[in-house]
């Protein structure tokens, strides 16, 4: 346990950023409307990988190239999170992975389930994930995704089980700290064992949040890991710093198992580490695990 991480997480525990912040609805649909309407897009610039744009999405998604690839038949679909439109803020991220992995890295502007309901956002991730096999082989494919993305990474392979889609299954899931909704008490109880230590998110923030989300309400067998569908799962791998979210580990691993793909399933809970830890080599921690998703994607 790194003194850093200790550190930072005495910090965060110390001024609590956004934790409690979602108390008021009228104030949060509010600030949802606003941090989405911000959202104009252009394709950004860097000096790590070249940009262009898949044609015939209705929707913007980059492709990442790297200036410096080290496997053309490989390729992740990496998922940002957030419950409002974070593209512009998580991008560095994708084009770092993007230019440390070495392989194509397609990064699809999605709607926020604060602006959409999630089904409509699932819908377009998975045809975006289809035309990825039109184009790779399938078990060359990366789902990779971010808190909200990691839950939309792992929720494609459901879709695809849900509606008996005749698409292949991916090579490889990694999530870092996937959000989730528990449906019944006891699993609200296994969440709330880490809610105490987790220093930016709380019970009240999921549940209003799943309030702002617009349209019908989500069906259970996508909002709940514990009613998902992971039959042929590739090998997945789930990354919880000590934070409520760390709860849905039960949750998932009950859904593996129930669909016969428990040992597929990875997981792991790291205390003194904070939302999304090992999707940034910050920390001991975060290094160890963000490198040990490079060399999963370097295997497959």
């Amino acid at each position: 346990m790194s003194v850093s991480g200790k550190l930072a997480m005495a910090a965060l525990r110390l001024i609590q950023p956004g934790k409690g912040s979602f108390s008021d609805l009228k104030e949060c649909r509010a600030r949802a409307e606003r941090e989405n309407a911000r959202f104009v897009f252009s394709l950004p610039r860097s000096s790590k990988v070249d940009f262009s744009l898949l044609e015939g999405t209705g929707k913007p998604c980059p492709i990442l190239r790297p200036k410096k690839p080290k496997d053309a038949e490989k390729a992740v679909l990496y998922i940002y999170g957030g419950v409002t439109n974070n593209w512009k803020t998580q991008r560095s991220m994708a084009i770092d992975f993007a230019a440390a992995s070495g392989v194509e890295t397609w990064y699809p502007v999605y709607p926020a389930c604060t602006e959409v309901p999630m089904r409509e956002t699932l819908a377009y991730l998975v045809e975006i994930y289809r035309r990825m096999t039109e184009r790779f082989e399938p078990k060359k494919i990366v789902l990779c995704g971010v808190s909200m993305g990691g839950y939309y990474a792992l929720q494609i392979v459901n879709w695809i089980n849900h509606y008996g889609l005749d698409l292949p299954m991916p090579g490889l899931v990694i999530a870092h700290s996937p959000g989730g909704t528990p449906d019944n008490e006891a699993d609200w109880d296994e969440m709330r064992k880490y809610e105490k230590r987790d220093p930016m998110f709380s019970e009240a923030d999921l549940r209003m949040t799943l309030r702002l989300i617009p349209g019908d309400e989500t069906p259970g067998w996508l909002l709940t890991p514990a009613n998902g569908d992971f039959r042929n799962a590739p090998p997945t791998y789930l990354y919880f710093g000590e934070e409520m979210l760390a709860g849905n580990a039960v949750t998932y691993r009950r859904a593996y198992e129930q669909s016969g793909s428990g040992d597929r399933l990875h997981v792991e809970i790291v205390q003194n580490m904070m939302h999304g830890y090992s999707c940034m080599p910050v920390f001991p921690e975060s290094k160890r695990a963000y490198y040990e998703t490079l060399k999963l994607i370097e295997k497959i």
